[in-house]
């Protein structure tokens, strides 16, 4: 999965993944991984870690590690979560692209952010899962992790 994405700048969002090659839909373009942290309240830790932490369950979070971890949202995006910690190709991407996804779909907590991704479907804020419209969810249907529908 090492040789899909590369961590570059990005114009305006810091640091995020892009295609070195073409990805096809429906292949898996890298994984999650990192510590497993359970963490009831969120308020007691820096932004920082906060921000980067990737859901996995309810108050269950993976301290991800590069690449996946500079995997910026879009509201739009080009990829999704499968099997929890799989990022995986919507469509087919092609080699200099940025792979996205929407944060919302591993979102059950009150962490919200407000969204300036540039997509002509910017929903101007990232927020839970639950309070994505039904015509966004069913968009993303084989595409968000089983534990938070």
């Amino acid at each position: 999965m090492k040789d899909l994405v590369e961590v570059r700048k990005t114009v305006d969002k810091g640091l995020g993944i892009f295609a070195i090659r073409d990805i096809k839909k429906d292949e898996v373009v890298t994984e999650f991984t990192g510590p497993v942290v359970t963490i009831p309240d969120l308020d007691c830790y820096p932004a920082e870690v906060v921000n980067h932490l990737f859901n996995i369950g309810v108050d269950k979070y993976i301290m991800a590690r590069e690449p996946a971890v500079r995997t910026n949202h879009s509201c739009e995006p080009n990829a999704g979560i499968v099997g929890d910690v799989l990022l995986v190709a919507m469509k087919d991407i092609k080699a200099g692209e940025e792979v996205t996804f929407d944060y919302s779909t591993i979102i059950a907590d009150a962490w919200v952010l407000e969204c300036a991704c540039g997509s002509d479907l910017c929903r101007r804020s990232i927020g839970k899962y639950v309070d994505l419209p039904e015509e966004v969810k069913q968009r993303y249907l084989g595409y968000t992790p089983d534990w938070i529908i």
